[in-house]
């Protein structure tokens, strides 16, 4: 236990929490600490044995770090289209890829990206993420990388329709592209498949003019990848609970499960709002909705419904309370109700949080806090309809 205590101390907020992972830190330590006290068992450990420690971690670090390039499959679209860029995160239709794999790796292509092209062509991962990321370990910069193509994908989802909520890494919650499905009744055995490719029904060209028309989105979206990639960031406590519950947005697309889908959604808005308690979890949605959608407790959610935002954001906070405390049943209870709205609201949160961050940390004295953040947005809101109510009429045309 003191061992595990020492380690949490100097691991976190420090260099190594973000170079490298708490296993290989660990290992380390408890490696120097065999070397280093094995004579002494009943000696007590003084300052300058703890600064001998941390400086042979740092030793340590230093040689284990280096810059590395990650090549990660992805589960997008069939089509083909233009090489783009998330963020860190750069993206190429595998048809792009392999040559210039090949041209690069020369005679050891079979050998390093042959496999992996063996578990592409099974996967229908037709595209490849490429992330380029320095300071880190292997272990830790491979799962830093993993993420950042995990968050560049959500960000893509967040410009795509509901054919992208598949989209995923190839060695994360992908689905299997074909799937087949046998049966017996009767004494009658029948089969069924069912083609699930993300991004199928797009076409040829789609995804060239969706990327071209979500601009905007995608740059913002790429910022808060960057900061993640990074790990720093002037407005922290704003910036990175975007990534956080992007990932949430992204898991609850790909569960097939209602009751597992609408608790990870509610969770990335807690997360992006920093609710910390149930009760300032619905305030926060509340507060929220009213910052980016000039809508009030009492108006209703959105024109074709008749249920209020105070009694949405109290449903939100319900629905995950029973279904995570088993008042619902995870398998038999169904959310089909709640899901579409939530998503929605949580597709959208995650773009004007993003696009009105970027207007706030501009900003002189800009705080780093949710409530002053949500209070600009409100006033930023409130500013532009007031300008635009009072500006002249466009003139028209002769």
């Amino acid at each position: 236990m003191a061992l595990d205590q020492l380690a949490e101390t100097i691991f976190t907020g420090g260099p190594f929490q973000k170079a490298t992972t708490f296993e290989s830190f660990l290992n380390k330590l408890a490696n120097i600490i065999m070397v280093d006290f094995r004579d002494r068992a009943n000696v007590a450990v003084q300052a300058a044995d703890l600064a001998s420690i941390e400086q042979q971690l740092l030793t340590w670090l230093q040689g284990e770090i280096a810059q590395r390039e990650f090549f990660i499959p992805c589960v997008i679209s069939p089509w083909d289209a233009k090489p783009f860029s998330i963020g860190p995160v750069a993206f190429k239709h595998i048809r792009d890829f392999v040559p210039e794999a090949q041209a690069v790796s020369g005679s050891l292509y079979e050998v390093t990206f042959g496999p992996v092209a063996e578990q592409i062509a099974r996967s229908g991962a037709n595209w490849m993420a490429t992330v380029k990321l320095d300071g880190r370990t292997k272990e830790r910069a491979q799962e830093v990388a993993d993420l950042a193509a995990d968050l560049a994908l959500t960000s893509l989802q967040l410009c795509l329709p509901e054919e992208g909520e598949h989209i995923a890494r190839m060695t994360g919650r992908t689905m299997p592209v074909f799937r087949q499905a046998i049966s017996r009744s009767n004494g009658q055995i029948s089969s069924a498949s069912t083609n699930s490719e993300p991004g199928r029904a797009f076409g040829p060209g789609f995804l060239d003019q969706r990327l071209s028309e979500a601009k905007a989105v995608l740059e913002t979206a790429g910022r808060r990848v960057a900061a993640f990639v990074d790990g720093a960031a002037s407005l922290s406590k704003l910036e990175m609970p975007w990534p956080d519950a992007a990932y949430w947005f992204h898991e609850g697309l790909a569960e097939p499960l209602d009751t597992i889908a609408v608790p990870k959604l509610e969770t990335a808005i807690e997360i992006l709002l920093r609710s910390e308690s149930t009760k300032g979890s619905k305030a926060r949605v509340i507060k929220a909705i009213e910052a980016f959608y000039g809508l009030s407790g009492t108006d209703f959610i959105n024109a074709q419904s008749q249920i209020t935002v105070e009694q949405f954001a109290q449903g939100l906070v319900r629905d995950r309370s029973r279904i995570l405390h088993g008042t619902w049943s995870t398998l038999n209870h169904s959310l089909r109700a709640s899901r579409p709205s939530l998503t929605t609201l949580v597709h959208g949160l995650l773009i004007a949080y993003s696009m009105e961050l970027d207007r706030y940390a501009g900003t002189p004295g800009a705080s780093d806090e949710i409530d002053a953040f949500l209070t600009f947005v409100n006033d930023a809101r409130k500013n532009a309809a007031a300008a635009a109510a009072t500006a002249p009429p466009t003139p028209t045309g002769s």
